[in-house]
């Protein structure tokens, strides 16, 4: 029934407008969630990864805020981590199955099967993992997912995918910090890292970012990413 509904939405040319007031619904949704289970599902991804040796750190906007707000930033609604691509393994998705996370879906690299990123939700909390792997320049980067220059996100995904920006950091070890009570880790070079993901005027608050930003900022373009429900080791 839905994607009868998508088809004639597209047929219409009505596809954008749905699809907007649909992801203003669930962002009041998320937004709701959030403030009541934001810390707990952190806490939960934190513990699932700590089971298997595992390093989740804060990644982007949850990083900016940890280190600008000293907690969540005020117009976010869902989690940021990130993972060492090497530390991704079957035992870490059960870990969170086990913590009380359903998974959602993946975006990975069709000709080599690189998995880029992956959604999980816990109490209708959104959890991104985003997976870095060191780049030729002796950093580390990971690719994030935008839109369909034209298509919706059906249609891309079973032609040429979705267009991505490599965003690239630089080395960086890791340690582990209170963060409101919970114990996460973060970068050891965070500023360096920050103003390599926002501008020099990180510190500025800017409730208007989007995805738009990070690939004016990127300035890379990344590999074809495609998208499926189920996670493969």
């Amino acid at each position: 029934m839905r994607e009868t509904i998508v088809k004639l939405a597209e047929a219409l040319g009505l596809y954008k407008w749905l699809m907007a007031i649909d992801t203003r619904r669930q962002m009041r949704r998320q937004n709701r969630a959030f403030a009541r289970y934001g810390l707990e599902t952190l806490a939960q991804a934190e513990a699932a990864a700590a089971e298997c040796g595992a390093h989740l750190f804060l990644a982007f906007g949850s990083l900016l805020g940890a280190y600008r707000e000293k907690g969540f930033i005020p117009f976010d609604c869902d989690l940021d981590t990130g993972l060492l691509a090497t530390e991704r393994s079957e035992a870490f998705l059960s870990a969170m199955k086990r913590h009380g996370f359903d998974y959602l879906r993946q975006y990975y690299v069709k000709a080599t099967g690189r998995v880029c990123e992956e959604k999980f939700s816990y109490r209708g909390v959104h959890l991104d993992v985003h997976y870095f792997y060191p780049t030729p320049d002796g950093g580390l980067g990971c690719e994030l997912c935008l839109p369909h220059e034209t298509k919706s996100w059906r249609e891309a995904n079973a032609t040429d995918g979705f267009p991505s920006v490599l965003r690239t950091c630089c080395n960086t070890t890791f340690s582990a910090h209170d963060f409101l009570g919970v114990q996460v880790y973060l970068p050891d070079r965070a500023e360096e890292w920050l103003k390599t993901l926002y501008g020099e005027s990180f510190m500025t608050p800017n409730p208007n970012w989007t995805m738009s930003d990070h690939q004016r900022l990127a300035r890379i373009e990344g590999e074809r990413l495609y998208r499926r429900t189920e996670a493969e080791g």
